[in-house]
């Protein structure tokens, strides 16, 4: 049986009202909220058998257990266990198959919307899930899978850069010697006095794609990157103005910015597998 959540109000959970939505510029717990429209629940009544088909069916670990228009616990796979293993120490009972959701209940754990998330390690490493709100005004249910979907969300962008950027300093590496750099700089990053040039670690993402794409350098490079150069450096292009975008928080990247992102990852990933037996960098944060 499903019923809705109560208190609930779907429109909360959407994108920022207008420019004063300050909130919405912080990652706290409101954000990682399981949608309303998604959230399915059962009364005490229902009996365990079907409250566990209704968790296969829809795939999920637990449900909230709501009786007139509050939630008075939660139930899932873990606490049917438990209490299937509980009606054995009861005298003179050993059939388990007529337990009610009632008798597999649970205490939930609450925390708020505008929490912190690591308030919710602790308890997510215990239960599993936490809902939002309270038992009366019940916001929506956090579990460790959606935090972790919403956190990798998050940072995978910044993670998938660092990857880019360090590579294709790796790949320069294989390709020019420190002591080359000068030269090869003096034909495309005027900015750099001769005397000064900086090292590859003090470079910007432009200067690499200037070193590699400007036509005088292209013969050091070509073995390394195996194409057109101008289809290289249109590649490096857009990587480079995908590492803006996110690195000065321009913009939300669409679907497609993400998919352009991963594939460029892949793109570097294979050269340095082709460009010889050499390590991914790894990533210092």
């Amino acid at each position: 049986m499903d019923n809705a959540l109560p208190g609930t109000d779907p429109s909360l959970n959407g994108p920022p009202r207008g420019p004063h939505a300050f909130t919405n510029l912080f990652h706290t717990i409101g954000r990682a909220l399981t949608q309303y429209k998604d959230v399915v629940t059962v009364t005490p009544e229902t009996p365990a058998r079907e409250a566990i088909r209704l968790l296969e069916q829809h795939r999920f670990s637990q449900m909230p257990v709501v009786e007139r228009g509050q939630v008075t616990g939660l139930f899932s796979y873990r606490s049917y266990s438990l209490a299937v293993v509980n009606a054995f120490d009861v005298p003179g009972r050993h059939r388990t198959d007529g337990l009610s959701v009632w008798e597999c209940i649970e205490t939930p754990a609450y925390v708020q919307g505008t929490d912190e998330f690591h308030r919710l390690f602790d308890e997510l490493d215990r239960r599993d899930v936490v809902l939002v709100g309270s038992q009366y005004q019940c916001e929506g249910i956090i579990t460790a899978m959606g935090v972790l979907r919403y956190l990798f969300e998050a940072a995978s962008p910044f993670l998938c850069v660092a990857e880019i950027e360090l590579s294709l300093r790796a790949l320069i590496e294989l390709a020019v010697g420190q002591d080359e750099l000068p030269e090869l700089a003096g034909a495309c990053l005027p900015h750099y006095p001769p005397e000064n040039v900086p090292t590859l670690q003090g470079m910007l993402f432009n200067d690499y794609v200037m070193l590699i794409g400007h036509g005088d350098n292209w013969d050091r490079f070509n073995s390394i990157f195996m194409a057109d150069r101008a289809r290289t450096r249109a590649r490096l292009e857009q990587a480079r103005d995908l590492r803006n975008d996110i690195f000065h928080f321009r913009r939300e990247l669409a679907v497609k910015d993400r998919e352009a992102l991963a594939e460029l990852r892949h793109w570097m990933l294979r050269l340095l597998s082709l460009a010889g037996d050499v390590a991914t960098p790894a990533i210092r944060l």
